[in-house]
């Protein structure tokens, strides 16, 4: 048996994550990043947890993928590397991302 490095896993997770989004109805992807980047704006940091609050149920298995896609993006949000235990029954307690609002650049007119 071979061992992945955590690269290679990583990249096996970003690819999961982004089939998962392309094999789903585009309105509903937009739909949770605006729900995402609306309280991340508001509150300044935001988990899954915050987010899975506002949602439709149905709409909950996006919430990962989106925001592994709104922070690979260079966009408003950062990873801050801290992570809170998830309130969702079906994870048992396991960990959620806590991310951070960093207002998006512009490049100022020379």
């Amino acid at each position: 048996m071979s061992r992945i490095t955590v690269q290679e896993a990583s990249a096996v997770r970003d690819a999961t994550l982004e089939s998962l989004l392309a094999s789903t109805w585009p309105w509903n992807v937009d739909r949770v990043k605006e729900v995402i980047l609306a309280a991340a704006r508001e509150r300044g940091e935001v988990s899954a947890n915050d987010v899975r609050k506002l949602l439709e149920e149905h709409l909950h298995d996006l919430i990962g993928p989106a925001f592994n896609s709104l922070t690979h993006q260079r966009g408003p949000l950062v990873n801050t590397g801290r992570r809170v235990p998830s309130t969702s029954p079906g994870t048992k307690g396991h960990g959620v991302s806590v991310y951070r609002w960093v207002e998006p650049c512009t490049e100022a007119a020379a």
